[in-house]
């Protein structure tokens, strides 16, 4: 269940440029020894509720249609950012889904990414003269077989 504050004086945006996705680490390959993270940031210049969907793309150059070679797995990303003492009645309704999911049904890859049901940020100001605080949350990428060979291609912020 996902709690979510309501501010009265808030609209809801479609804005990519209010989420940032940084793979860490040095290497594009996803092992099965180790996982993978791709850092997710939620910063906004103003209150509101705030929407967009992150795709992630991985290549597997080992299968031999060239077509077949990329998957992909979404994640929808929520946030808020309320002003201070401006908080409106807590609800327990449950979030949209709309573009959960993976596209990529799995296909033999052994590539698992968490957080099924998208990532979740809320922010407040302390005072209404300072910015918002930046929220981060990381996905984690794992893989259950040493074979076939898959990579990280890229992560795309785009409205849902």
């Amino acid at each position: 269940m996902v709690r979510v504050v309501w501010c009265p004086y808030t609209v809801s945006y479609v804005s990519p440029g209010s989420f940032g996705a940084y793979l860490l680490g040095k290497t594009v390959l996803v092992q099965r020894s180790s996982s993978r993270k791709i850092q997710v940031t939620f910063k906004t210049p103003h209150a509101g509720t705030f929407h967009a969907a992150l795709e992630i793309t991985f290549s597997d150059k080992t299968r031999p249609n060239a077509s077949d070679q990329e998957f992909s797995v979404t994640r929808e990303l929520r946030g808020h950012a309320i002003l201070p003492d401006s908080e409106g009645p807590a609800s327990n309704e449950e979030s949209s889904n709309a573009v959960d999911g993976d596209t990529m049904s799995d296909k033999g890859t052994g590539i698992t990414v968490s957080h099924d049901f998208g990532l979740q940020f809320s922010v407040e100001r302390s005072r209404l003269d300072e910015p918002f605080p930046t929220q981060t949350e990381e996905l984690v990428i794992t893989k259950s077989s040493a074979w076939p060979l898959v990579s990280f291609k890229t992560a795309r912020i785009y409205p849902p």
